[in-house]
Order: C-alpha cells, then structure tokens, then sequence
C-alpha cells in the first residue's frame, strides 16, 4: 500500500512533466526586427544590382546617402568590403569607421548590432592580417635586395678569384 502511493505519485509527476508548457514568447508572432532585416535585404539587392550596371555610381551614391544619414547605405558600404570579387567602395579603415559610427547610434535593432560587431572584428582581423602580410612584403624586398646584392659581389669574387687563377698560371708557366 505504501508503495503503491509512491508509484502513483511518480506517475502522476511523470505524466505532468511531460505535458506541454503554454509558452511564454510565442514562435509564430514575427518579431519586429524581421521587417527590418527584409528591408535591408532588399536595400541589399538593390545596390547589388546596382553596382552591376554601375560601379562608380553606386558607390558614389550610397555614400551621399549614408553621409546624408541613411544608416543602411553605410552598412551595405562597410559589408561589402569582405567581398573577394568585387572592388568595393570604400576601403577596411572606412569601413570600420562606419561600423563603429553605427555601433554608436541607438536606433539598430539589437540583432543588427550583433552582426554589426561580428562584422567589425572580421575586418579588425582583415586589418591585422593586411598589416602583417604588408610587413612580410617589405621583410621580403629587403631579402631580396641583400640577396641581389649578396649575387653581385659573389659574382665580383668570382671574377677576382678567376683573375687570381689566370696571374697564378702565368706565373708558374
């Protein structure tokens, strides 16, 4: 009898735990933010197909648009830097600039503000690493510059060395 009120105790709080929970944040409400990501995705394609026609023009414009304080044009400025293929419009230190410029402001949804730092310390480490590869380039014409000079003056020790072999024969002849 006793264990019979243990088993049932367990079975009851069995079954209750595995009943579903009303859930606090509902999953189906669209959050506010999302329509800000559309319309930054759509901003997106625009400049994309834009810069297709027009190189030059798009980058010219988008950046009237963000210095006239449209927050979208420099985050389509500053993203696409980090794009292999294309020469963009502004260059890393710009672009940090404007990242941190947006990172600042109050008005970007938390989730953009998120990306937003994730993208400034990709191109913080793009910038380090174009430091270091600047810095490799120069150690690399410097070692190229003493080993051309190394060449010429073994290629002059050769040439003395052969002189010296030339006087050497003619003396013991």
């Amino acid at each position: 009898m006793k264990c019979a009120i243990f088993i049932l105790a367990a079975l009851s709080v069995s079954l209750t735990a595995c009943q579903p929970v009303s859930r606090v944040y509902s999953v189906e409400k669209a959050p506010e933010t999302s329509f800000n990501f559309k319309q930054l995705s759509e901003y997106g394609v625009k400049f994309d197909s834009e810069y297709k026609a027009a190189a030059t023009e798009a980058c010219t414009n988008y950046t009237k648009l963000y210095q006239q304080g449209d927050w979208r044009a420099g985050w389509i400025l500053a993203l696409q830097v980090t794009e292999p293929i294309k020469k963009s419009c502004v260059n890393s230190e710009e672009a940090i600039q404007i990242l941190t410029t947006l990172e600042n402001q109050n008005n970007i949804n938390p989730e953009l503000l998120w990306l937003l730092r994730v993208h400034l310390s990709w191109l913080e480490e793009l910038k380090l690493q174009s430091k270091n590869v600047n810095q490799l380039k120069r150690a690399i014409s410097r070692k190229q510059s003493q080993m051309h000079e190394l060449e010429q003056e073994n290629q002059d020790l050769v040439e003395k060395l052969e002189a010296l072999k030339a006087i050497e024969t003619s003396i013991n002849l």
